[in-house]
Formats: C-alpha cells, structure tokens, sequence
C-alpha cells in the first residue's frame, strides 16, 4: 500500500464543514447520503467531499480539534515522553496532510501545524526504527507486537518490517538445521 491509498482510505473518514450553498437535495453516494446543505449550518461530510466543495469556494473546513496548535503541542511532549507510540486520532497524518494541502487557509496557523505533524511522524518514525533495529538484533525467535501504528506508518515501514519477517525466517531455519 502507497500513501496514495492510504489517503485514499482516510478520505471517508468525516470532518465538519460550513457550507456557503444551501441544496435541499441530499446527495446520493454508495456510502451513504450527505446533506442537504444550509449556507452557515456546520455539518459532517467525509474528507474527499470537503476538499471538492472547498476547490468550488462551497465551503469552509473545521480543522478537528487535534489540529490546533496547543493540541499538537501535548501530542508531541507525549510522544516524546513516552517509550511506545503514543494513540493518535485515525488517519492522522493522511487528513493532516490533505487539508494543510488542499484547505491551508482555512487552518489556523498552518505552518505551525504542519511543522508539529512533521516533529510527530519524525519522533515516531525514528521509534519504529530504532524498535526495529533491536528485534533485528535478537538471536531467538520472537514476535512483535506493534500498537498504535497508523496505516501510512505501516504502509513506509513495509520494506523495515518485510526485512524482519525474512531475518526472522532465517533466525528459525537457523536453529532447526542446528544438529544437538
């Protein structure tokens, strides 16, 4: 899986929008319907819907709430603080990274804010790193448990995590060809 797709997937996650257009007529997806739209009335859509009415100047997005800057700040001491990956909101990243994209003026302070998501992924990415480094180091079959990983984390840990795999395969044959 690719961040493409990753995005992809985070794109039916909802997020609030207030739309400048009013329709009665809900519109009509496999997924569900959304709307009807009153101009000014906040209401919650799935993130690739907004990002289409924002290119149209239908709407403003509402950052969620773990988006605003002191937000991100806790998020960050906590990830630096703790020895594991700290649980983040769903999609984190993706729907951080498509709205700093396609809704950057209608965040407040988005340079702030991507800086912070980016000190985030980094402090993460070097945990899963340095996590992977010591299970590669072990000389016994074992497993691995990973929680809290988002799906792009996992996604561009693949290559990381396929060498596991393929270390652990020959760590096992290893010890079963080993004569006693």
């Amino acid at each position: 899986m690719n961040a493409e797709r990753c995005e992809f997937i985070a794109g039916n996650s909802l997020i609030e929008v207030i739309p400048s257009i009013s329709d009665d007529r809900p519109i009509h997806l496999i997924s569900g319907d959304i709307g009807p739209f009153e101009a000014g009335v906040p209401c919650r859509i799935p993130v690739w819907t907004a990002i289409l009415m924002k290119r149209k100047h239908n709407c403003k997005v509402v950052a969620p709430q773990w988006m605003d800057v002191d937000e991100l700040k806790k998020i960050l001491t906590s990830e630096t603080e703790s020895q594991g990956l700290a649980k983040l909101p769903d999609h984190f990243f993706e729907i951080s990274h498509m709205l700093v994209r396609d809704a950057r003026e209608d965040i407040f302070e988005v340079e702030a804010v991507k800086s912070l998501v980016q000190d985030i992924y980094d402090r993460r990415d070097a945990k899963l790193r340095s996590s992977a480094i010591e299970f590669l180091r072990q000389n016994q079959t074992c497993h691995a448990q990973l929680d809290n990983v988002q799906l792009i984390e996992a996604s561009s840990a693949r290559a990381t995590l396929e060498a596991c795999r393929q270390m652990g395969a020959v760590v096992r044959n290893k010890h079963e060809s080993t004569p006693l």
